[in-house]
C-alpha cells in the first residue's frame, strides 16, 4: 500500500529539489561570500589593531633600549671630556649630574603640566 514500485520496508527514493527553491540555484556562491566577508571583517577589526600594537611595542622598546644606551654614552663622554680638560672628577661628575638632574625636572615638570585639567594646546 502507498508505493508500488517500492519494495517492502525500502525507504522510497528522494526526490532532488528544484531550482525553484527559496535559496536560488547561486547559493553556494552566495553562502561563500557572506562568509568571506564575516571572517574579513573579523579580522579587520582583530588582526590590524593587534599587529600595530605588537609593532608600536617593538619598536618602542627598540627606541627605549637605543635611546637609554645614547644617554649612557653622552654622560661618560661628557665626564671624561670635563676630566681632562677642564675639571677634576668629582667636580666634572658632579656637574653631569646636575645637567641630567635639571634635564629630568624639565621633563617632569612638561608632564605634569600636560595632564593637567583645562591646559589648552
Amino acid at each position: 500500500p502507498g508505493f508500488a514500485s517500492a519494495a517492502e520496508g525500502s525507504v522510497p527514493a528522494v526526490q532532488p529539489q528544484s531550482s525553484a527553491s527559496p535559496a536560488g540555484p547561486d547559493w553556494p556562491a552566495r553562502t561563500a561570500e557572506t562568509i568571506e566577508s564575516v571572517v574579513a571583517t573579523i579580522r579587520d577589526r582583530t588582526v590590524a589593531p593587534a599587529t600595530l600594537v605588537a609593532k608600536a611595542v617593538a619598536y618602542g622598546s627598540i627606541i627605549a633600549l637605543v635611546g637609554v644606551s645614547v644617554m649612557v654614552m653622552v654622560g661618560v663622554a661628557a665626564v671624561r671630556v670635563a676630566n681632562v680638560y677642564a675639571f677634576n672628577d668629582w667636580q666634572s661628575e658632579a656637574i653631569v649630574g646636575g645637567i641630567f638632574a635639571l634635564l629630568g625636572l624639565f621633563g617632569i615638570s612638561r608632564a605634569r603640566a600636560a595632564r593637567r585639567p583645562g591646559r589648552k594646546g
